[in-house]
């Protein structure tokens, strides 16, 4: 199905209209409530979540975040303090330190991102069934035609 250069063009200002500042504002209330909420730092509450992302070592994160090791260090020192993280050495080379979050960091984590899916439920409670399934559509084609073909 062919698009009109128009259709085209409209439909591309749309998405760029539209979901940098829908995602800035979910990102915002999902930081807001770990800030808020759970007594932790906008730095911390990054680092966290890169570590449930896999990044788990200093030197992963300090990559993924575009920091310096002793920055990431320095963050994941406190975040053990905190209870969040722990670091187990690894019996093949004592010299690598993986990071782990710990259950209560889980917790922390999952609370928050459910404390948003219901910001978000109430948001788009007023949504008419047709228009939630539209915007399921919606993001569903957004999804595939934005994922790198393997």
């Amino acid at each position: 199905m062919a698009q009109t250069e128009p259709q085209l063009q409209s439909t591309v200002n749309e998405v760029i209209n539209t979901l940098p500042p829908v995602w800035d504002r979910i990102r915002s209330n999902l930081r807001a409530a770990a800030i808020e909420n759970f007594g932790i730092t906008l730095e911390q509450f990054h680092i966290l979540r890169h570590i449930r992302k896999g990044y788990d070592s200093v030197a992963k994160l300090a990559e993924q975040k575009g920091i310096s090791r002793p920055a990431a260090s320095q963050a994941v020192t406190v975040l053990v303090k905190k209870g969040l993280v722990t670091r187990t050495t690894q019996p093949e080379d004592r010299r690598a330190i993986q990071l782990t979050l710990t259950p209560y960091a889980r917790e922390v984590l999952d609370a928050n991102f459910e404390k948003n899916r219901l910001w978000m439920s109430e948001k788009m409670q007023a949504l008419t069934p047709e228009q939630l399934q539209a915007i399921s559509a919606a993001m569903l084609l957004l999804k595939d035609t934005f994922t790198p073909q393997k």
